[in-house]
């Protein structure tokens, strides 16, 4: 048994000189050369995306009235519904925050509540 691992042990040593040899000085320089680079690519995009997520994310002014002025629960994309209770209440509401002249927004809380207790929720869920 301890004869097997001695071979298997030259094998291995005589394996990785002949392959130093069949490579060569010239061939292993050139090869860690292009290693050498190809790490400096790397560490190049890498400061680049360093950069690039340190930068503030910048909205227009279209796309930021308009994410002020319409609440998701009235945007279909967002799962909402522009014709429920909950998006005429959060419109209302909105409203309300923004107008000089208040609105009252009861009628709405009202039927929101209404269609909430129809879908089996609470509103205090």
């Amino acid at each position: 048994m301890i004869g097997l691992f001695i071979t298997a042990g030259v094998l291995l040593f005589a394996g990785g000189g002949v392959a130093g040899w069949a490579i060569g000085k010239d061939k292993t320089a050139k090869v860690l050369q292009a290693q050498t680079e190809l790490i400096g690519e790397i560490q190049d995009g890498q400061r680049a995306l360093v950069e690039a997520a340190g930068k503030p994310v910048v909205i227009d002014a279209e796309v930021r009235a308009s994410l002020s002025k319409v609440p998701p629960a009235c945007i279909t994309k967002l799962g909402g519904d522009p014709m429920s209770a909950q998006c005429a209440l959060l419109q209302c509401w909105a409203m309300g925050n923004t107008s000089a002249q208040r609105p009252s927004c009861s009628a709405m809380e009202e039927a929101a509540i209404e269609a909430l207790n129809q879908k089996g929720m609470s509103p205090s869920e």
